[in-house]
């Protein structure tokens, strides 16, 4: 967890892995309940049922992609992507192909 200045408070940085819809819901569900509001509430802010809110915590894979991120949004979630050390199904981590600088074997 990281520590990230916003004006004058703290804010905690956490991350978590997300590889499936149902992490998603639990993210969202957790950020949810920190605020302190119902899906009622959330569903109101956001324009959409209550009903879509449980959706989105339970896990259900086919909901609108630009209204997920709207929830996230909402709660202040920040989305960053990265690469895998380690490739799906593989053991170990996958060795980082050799890069080389052209500047190096460049003549001048």
């Amino acid at each position: 967890m990281k520590l990230r200045s916003s004006g004058h408070k703290l804010v905690r940085m956490r991350s978590t892995r997300i590889a499936r819809p149902e992490d998603v819901g639990a993210l969202v569900k957790g950020y949810r309940r920190e605020h302190e509001l119902t899906q009622t509430e959330l569903a109101e802010r956001l324009g959409v049922s209550q009903r879509w809110v449980s959706h989105v915590e339970n896990g259900k894979p086919t909901l609108q992609l630009g209204l997920v991120l709207r929830v996230f949004n909402e709660l202040g979630i920040q989305l960053t992507a990265g690469m895998a050390a380690v490739a799906p199904g593989a053991e170990r981590p996958v060795k980082p192909k050799r890069v080389t600088d052209i500047d190096s074997i460049v003549d001048d």
